[in-house]
């Protein structure tokens, strides 16, 4: 939110706060699904996850934090508003274990 004067907020600020969820947020929606690539030039930005069940369909916000190499190959450093960042290698991206999606 930007603020204006002693805190006070403009009649935009509502709008803009809903275009991009905040790490941790449940959303309903999302755009395309992203590659492992593309996900490594998203370093700062938000990004929809799926944790979806059998039963039900759920999608989390998450920032991306960075992208590690390791000898296994690399992985996806994220924060969802724990504490504990989540780590996710790139092989569950290429056998579809796990998705991720554009805002």
């Amino acid at each position: 939110m930007s603020a204006t004067c002693q805190g006070q907020y403009t009649l935009f600020d509502s709008v803009l706060d809903a275009a991009e969820p905040a790490p941790g947020t449940w959303v309903e929606t999302h755009g395309p699904e992203l590659t492992f690539d593309e996900i490594a030039q998203r370093v700062g930005q938000i990004i929809i996850m799926d944790k979806s069940t059998e039963g039900h369909a759920w999608y989390k916000a998450v920032l991306v934090e960075r992208i590690a190499d390791t000898p296994e190959g690399r992985r996806l450093i994220y924060y969802d508003g724990k504490r504990q960042r989540g780590i996710v290698s790139e092989r569950y991206f290429k056998n579809r274990s796990s998705r991720v999606y554009e805002i």
